[in-house]
C-alpha cells in the first residue's frame, strides 16, 4: 500500500544558544554551540535577559564549539571589548592576504565579570573569541587547551569544474599568538598546565606572550586556559564502565531509559534535585542482569558515582524535562564549578586573575 506524502521545503535554522540560565549568586550561564548567522543576536538577547534577572557575572561556554562564520566570531568578541581593541589578525602569503579586525562599537555590558569555558573541541571562531578576550584581560579562560584551528583556506578553480583548496593565511590573537597548532607536533590532550611544545620527539619551550595587563600567556597553537580544569576522574570512570559493559553499552542505555520511565510512572520523585540512593543503583543493577548484561558487581560499584550521575540525569529528563536534566549536569560540571568559585571570590574582572593564581 502506498501513501502519498506532501513535503514542503523550508529553511532549517539551528540555534547557536541552547541554554541560558541563572546558576547561583547572581551568576549566569550561556553556551554557544556554533557560530552561525544569528550567533551575535542570540547571545546578546540571552545576556540581556539574564541581566534583567539580576545577573552580574557570566559563564560563557564555548566547549565543543567547532567555530563557523568569521564575521560572527568577530561580532561576538565585539560584545565584550571596547572600540579599537584588536580581535584577530590574518597573515597571508602575500600582502593582500593581511587583514586586521577590531571592535567598532562600545560593549553593552562593560561591568559584567566574565569567564569563558573551552576544551579540545573549541575551534576556529571559538578560539578567536577566547584568544581576544584573554589577551585583553576581558575574560578568564577555564578548561583545557583548545583545538588549534587557526588557518584560512582559498579555493582556486581548475579546468573541468574542479578546484584546488590551499591554506593561504593564519590567524593570530591580539598579542601575536598563532591560533593554528601544527598537527602531529603538539599533544592534542595538553591540559594547559605545561609550558613545553613537543616537536618531533623533542621538547621546545612554548613561546610566551603578554596580555594588556602584562600577564603571561602561552603560544604554540590553540588557546591555553588561565585555569586548567579537566575532569579526569569522570573520564577514567567512563572508560572503566565502557570496558566493563563491552558490547552491552546500548543495552545499558536502554535499561537506564526504561528505569527512568518506570520512576516517572510511579510518581516517586517530586523534586529535580532528588538524590540517587544506593537502593536505586541496586535496582538498576538488577534490571541489567535481567537484561542479560552481566557486569561484575564490584566493577559496577567501582564506577558508582558515574552510574549515579547518569541515572540522575535520565530520571530528571523524563520526569521534569530536558531543562531540569541540563541544570542537574551543571551541578556536576567541574569547569562550571571552578568558574563559579572564581566569580564568587572576585569583586571585579581584575580580581579574577589574582584568584586564579591563589
Amino acid at each position: 500500500m502506498k501513501l502519498p506524502v506532501a513535503l514542503n521545503r523550508e529553511e532549517i535554522h539551528f540555534r547557536s544558544v541552547r541554554h541560558a540560565l541563572m546558576l547561583r549568586d547572581s551568576i549566569g550561564y550561556v553556551d554557544l554551540t556554533v557560530f552561525s548567522e544569528s550567533s551575535n543576536a542570540e547571545l546578546r538577547a540571552a545576556v540581556d535577559s539574564l541581566r534583567r534577572s539580576g545577573m552580574r557575572s557570566l559563564i560563557f561556554d564555548l566547549r565543543g564549539d567547532p567555530g563557523g562564520l568569521l564575521d560572527q566570531g568577530v561580532a561576538v568578541a565585539e560584545l565584550f571589548l571596547d572600540p579599537g581593541k584588536k580581535i584577530v589578525s590574518m597573515r597571508g602569503r602575500g600582502r593582500d592576504g593581511d587583514r586586521d579586525f577590531a571592535a567598532r562599537f562600545p560593549q553593552p555590558w562593560p561591568e559584567l565579570r566574565l569567564t569563558v569555558l573551552v576544551d579540545s573541541g573549541s575551534a576556529s571562531a571559538a578560539e578567536i573569541v577566547a584568544g581576544a578576550l584573554q589577551d585583553h584581560d576581558r575574560a578568564l579562560i577555564v578548561g583545557t587547551t583548545t583545538y588549534g584551528k587557526g588557518s584560512a583556506q582559498s579555493l582556486f578553480p581548475m579546468a573541468g569544474g574542479s578546484a584546488l583548496k590551499l591554506t593561504t593565511a593564519l590567524w593570530f590573537t591580539p598579542s601575536g599568538r598563532s591560533i593554528n597548532r601544527p598537527r602531529g607536533t603538539a599533544s592534542d590532550d595538553d591540559d594547559g598546565a605545561g609550558d613545553a611544545l613537543e616537536t618531533l620527539g623533542e621538547q621546545k619551550p612554548r613561546p610566551r606572550f603578554a596580555t594588556d595587563a602584562g600577564r603571561t600567556v602561552l603560544g604554540g597553537g590553540g588557546i591555553t586556559p588561565d585555569v586548567a580544569v579537566d575532569d579526569s576522574v569522570a573520564s577514567r570512570m567512563e572508560q572503566e564502565l565502557q570496558l566493563a559493559l563491552g558490547k552491552h553499552v546500548p543495552d545499558f542505555r536502554d535499561v537506564l531509559t526504561a528505569y527512568a520511565l518506570s520512576v516517572k510512572s510511579r510518581h516517586a520523585i517530586d523534586s529535580p534535585t532528588f538524590a540517587v540512593t544506593p537502593a536505586m543503583r541496586s535496582e538498576l543493577y538488577r534490571r541489567l542482569r535481567e537484561r542479560k548484561v552481566l557486569i561484575a558487581r564490584d566493577a559496577f560499584d567501582a564506577v558508582g558515582p558515574l552510574v549515579d550521575r547518569l541515572l540522575g540525569y535520565q530520571i530528571a529528563r523524563y520526569v521534569f524535562g530536558p531543562q531540569a536534566e541540563f541544570e542537574r549536569t551543571t551541578r556536576d560540571d567541574a569547569a562550571i564549578n571552578a568558574a563559579v568559585s572564581l566569580l564568587r571570590a572576585s569583586a571585579t574582572q581584575q580580581d579574577l586573575p589574582k584568584r586564579a593564581k591563589g
